[in-house]
């Protein structure tokens, strides 16, 4: 199972570049300095590591010949890549010069804006395949000169039998005669007497038979030279014999339309696993398996049309103790051709099927790898993600406690971007820790110190946090430890959600009950008080007392009423029962219904200005309980303003905006946000007022559900106006 990596960094190409089987170098610079060579490149080189950074032409002797720098320049200045095939390269390895051919390219690498970063150079050591075709050349070369021979020798032996056969005659003719000359001579001897009448007739017997000796032996000599001929050939058919057998690469000699086995030496027979019983066999009776595979085509098309061949890692399946086993092969297929006519095929290969082998595992290892990151690209993006868009602020703390990671809303929540957080450990004493109840959190007792001390996880821990300029504030906390493989403790997650909207509601629900208890006890027991005093001494009471009781006991019923009411206004608004019984009215019309009683409770003068005859249609009853409380909050709030104003403004053909404005203290811009929250209950200089902190929060609701906008403008010393819109019509 492969084991999860990171991302690719430049070590990790660089390390593989290293591992290349191919040689590798990069250059830098005009004047192309060595910033990297592998080993590969080293080993053709015949230098090591001390190269590296130095420039070219201070490490090679070849690099400063005019043609080599001056192609690196170009490719350089034009960006276009360089590419050569065979090049004869003289190298000076371990104080010998060793001359060797090369396929390399010089490949310009370039930056975004197409500036030149480097040149990367890639080579091959080719000089086995270019001696191997010269070996071949040479092989072909024998074989024409063998042909010659051959075709020498036919008409050596042709004219050789001519000389022989007019040898014989001569020989023949020479016995006949030595017999005529041993007639003549007995004759002479008989007819000494008529010597002188034959004499001329004798000589030029004498000279006719040196002659035929002089032709004898020159016929004689020809037969020496076509036997040193014909030794020649022979010679040279062992020859080419022996080339074969000593050749540094497997070699073997297939003639004929089945592709006999004619010649083969010991490299070949090692590597198809054969002795030299195969020789005078079938190449296919003994490898079957080889019939319909490309390279068994390649030959038979090499044999037929005497195309040549040559292939590189070919895959040939092949029978290896009875199984079938893929191998790779260099291979080359040339034509052996006898009196102008193919009579064979000369079939040279090397097994590359280990270096093969290393090249797929690598590819698929490079593959495997590729997917791996591409894997783990995704997981960390699909985890950027969730981090990016959690509503909960995370942090990451090493074992120190020093911040090392806080995604955007653990930024938010804390005020800070990523860089400040990174700077302070979560206990730095800049952020306050503090209990629930405000005193301070002592450090050992902060969430991540109990799960950094414990190395267990800790739920749902509410501390508060004090910033510097801002708002106390309160935060839940889950802490997690993290172990390495060891399972030694580095260091811990925090997940943490601000609840301080949840913390000041409960504080505003336990203000609430404390606050409705007081507000209901007292208009309660003033209540209670008066039936008591009536129930007592009712007969003994005047009549004006007994007025005053009623009167009394009047006015705290109506006061329960009026909490009762808001109580279940609030209840029936936080379930959305509260129902809208439209009708037209005037705002004129509104503001009689609202101030009539407020002249009985202040002495402040309340104005009604503006638009003041617009019609309007809307719940006049939730829409006079918003004017009200308006109303209500600037007296009881602004008691020192002489007069309250309500306006009327027709802002667009739509709508209206009413106002009731005071001049009294102004409210702080830090209270403002929470004017229109459940519960929230605000003081001037000081002072506590009565009420249930629900009127703002119930008018907010009630022009929200009339499609209109509630909201204040106030400046501290210079009063508050309150202020809503209505649809008008």
């Amino acid at each position: 199972m492969p084991q999860p990596s990171f991302p690719l960094d430049s070590n990790s190409i660089v390390e593989i570049l290293q591992q290349s089987t191919q040689a590798i170098a990069v250059y830098t610079g005009i004047e192309f300095c060595i910033e990297l060579a592998n080993n590969e490149m080293l080993t053709i080189w015949g230098k090591n590591e001390s190269v590296i950074g130095k420039t070219l032409q201070d490490t090679l002797s070849e690099a400063k010949e005019p043609s080599f720098y001056n192609i690196l320049l170009k490719v350089w200045n034009t960006r276009e890549p360089f590419e050569a095939k065979e090049i004869p390269v003289t190298l000076e390895k371990d104080g010998k010069t060793v001359s060797s051919f090369f396929d390399f390219t010089y490949k310009p690498i370039m930056s975004a804006d197409g500036a030149v970063i480097c040149i990367i150079h890639t080579g091959n050591d080719v000089t086995e395949r270019v001696r191997n075709r010269d070996l071949v050349r040479q092989i072909n070369e024998l074989k024409q000169v063998n042909q010659q021979l051959q075709n020498s020798t036919e008409k050596l032996n042709a004219l050789n039998e001519k000389y022989t056969t007019a040898n014989t005659e001569l020989d023949d003719s020479s016995k006949n005669i030595h017999q005529l000359n041993e007639a003549l001579e007995q004759q002479n001897k008989d007819l000494i007497s008529d010597n002188h009448v034959f004499k001329d007739d004798i000589a030029h017997l004498d000279h006719s038979n040196r002659n035929l000796e002089v032709k004898n032996k020159e016929l004689i000599a020809l037969n020496n030279t076509i036997s040193i001929l014909n030794r020649k050939l022979s010679e040279s058919d062992i020859s080419f014999s022996n080339l074969i057998a000593q050749a540094p690469v497997a070699m073997m000699l297939l003639k004929g339309n089945h592709l006999t086995v004619t010649m083969i030496n010991d490299a070949m027979l090692e590597l198809i696993g054969k002795d030299h019983s195969i020789i005078g066999k079938n190449l296919f009776e003994e490898f079957p398996e080889l019939k319909g595979q490309p390279a068994a085509d390649m030959l038979m098309e090499t044999f037929h049309i005497g195309k040549a061949h040559s292939e590189h890692s070919n895959p040939v399946k092949l029978k290896r103790n009875d199984q079938l086993e893929q191998r790779y092969f260099n291979f080359n297929y040339t034509p052996f051709i006898e009196d102008g006519v193919i009579t064979g095929v000369i079939d040279m290969a090397v097994e590359v099927t280990p270096q093969v082998l290393a090249v797929q595992e690598r590819d698929a290892t490079i593959h495997e790898k590729s997917v791996l990151a591409e894997t783990l690209k995704k997981s960390e993006q699909r985890l950027q993600g969730i981090l990016d868009t959690m509503a909960e602020g995370v942090g990451v703390i090493d074992a120190t406690g020093q911040l090392v990671y806080a995604n955007p809303m653990a930024q938010q929540i804390l005020g800070l971007n990523e860089s400040a957080i990174k700077e302070r450990a979560y206990d730095a004493p800049e952020w306050q820790n503090l209990r629930i109840d405000g005193t301070l959190l002592p450090s050992e007792e902060h969430p991540m110190s109990i799960m950094l001390a414990t190395g267990k996880p800790v739920f749902d821990h509410e501390i508060a946090v004090q910033a510097p300029g801002r708002e106390r504030m309160y935060i839940s906390i889950n802490a997690a430890p993290l172990f390495n493989e060891d399972g030694v403790l580095t260091g811990g997650i925090g997940t943490f959600m601000d609840v301080t909207a949840r913390r000041l509601v409960m504080q505003g629900k336990e203000d609430f009950i404390s606050i409705a208890s007081h507000e209901l006890k007292t208009p309660v027991t003033a209540l209670k008080a008066s039936l008591q005093l009536l129930e007592r001494s009712y007969d003994k009471l005047p009549a004006d007392s007994r007025s005053r009781l009623l009167t009394q006991a009047i006015k705290s019923v109506e006061k329960l009423s009026v909490l009762i009411t808001t109580l279940l206004d609030a209840g029936r608004l936080e379930h959305g029962h509260i129902k809208l019984e439209k009708k037209s009215f005037t705002v004129s019309e509104l503001f009689d219904d609202c101030c009539s009683n407020f002249a009985q409770i202040t002495d402040q003068e309340i104005i009604l200005e503006g638009d003041i005859h617009e019609i309007i249609t809307a719940d006049s009853q939730q829409i006079g309980q918003v004017m009200t409380n308006f109303i209500t909050n600037a007296v009881k709030y602004a008691p020192q303003s002489e007069k309250i104003i309500i306006g009327a403004e027709k802002i667009s053909n739509n709508e209206i905006k009413i106002s009731v404005q005071d001049e009294g203290p102004g409210i702080p811009p830090e209270k403002k946000v929470h004017l229109f929250e459940r519960y929230y209950r605000t003081n001037y200089e000081g002072q506590r007022f009565t009420g249930l902190g629900l009127g703002l929060y119930i008018s907010a609701d009630i022009i929200k559900k009339h499609g209109g906008e509630i909201g204040v403008k106030s400046t501290e010393g210079e009063g508050s106006t309150f202020w809503f819109t209505l649809p008008i019509g």
